[in-house]
């Protein structure tokens, strides 16, 4: 399967928008800027405008764990503020090794893993391509897990950076 990641606005609030083999777009990805804990938005829907996943990063220490909350219809607006204390963590992902390249995404409740993704560094060094390996549970939404993965690693480049 193949996606195709764009940074078409070079915006301060980093925007990434995904889009299938034949370009059509699937979801954006952004960063929230004013918040306590780093946060991104998987946003879907008409005009890619429904929150529809939140990524909060709890522990700015060791940057290894994050809360995966999904919302329900009726979907906020991607500019809305975000409140997660009425919604319990979906998913969690997990740095499986020091440097953040391997991470898994499990439940939090039965410990069931759903994918894991390791980003292929030797490559990213050598021709700055970013090239990822993901593995996937059968029937789990590949994209889903990709812009998972994805929002994990920007985010773990953006707190490296800061």
């Amino acid at each position: 399967m193949f996606f195709q990641v764009k940074n078409p606005w070079k915006t301060l609030r980093e925007k990434h928008v995904m889009s299938d083999a034949y370009g059509v777009e699937i979801c954006k990805m952004k960063q929230k800027l004013m918040s306590i804990h780093h946060t991104w938005h998987m946003c879907a829907g008409e005009n890619l405008e429904e929150r529809r996943v939140t990524l909060v990063f709890r522990n700015l220490t060791l940057h290894e764990k994050c809360s995966v909350f999904v919302y329900e219809a009726p979907y906020p607006h991607e500019d809305d503020d975000t409140d997660t204390s009425d919604l319990k963590p979906l998913l969690y992902m997990k740095s499986t090794d020091v440097f953040g390249f391997d991470i898994k995404i499990y439940d939090p409740e039965t410990d069931e893993l759903f994918g894991r993704m390791s980003k292929d560094v030797a490559k990213e060094i050598l021709v700055s391509v970013d090239s990822y390996c993901l593995t996937v549970k059968p029937g789990v939404d590949v994209a889903f897990m990709t812009a998972l993965a994805l929002m994990w690693d920007y985010a773990m480049t953006d707190i490296k950076n800061s």
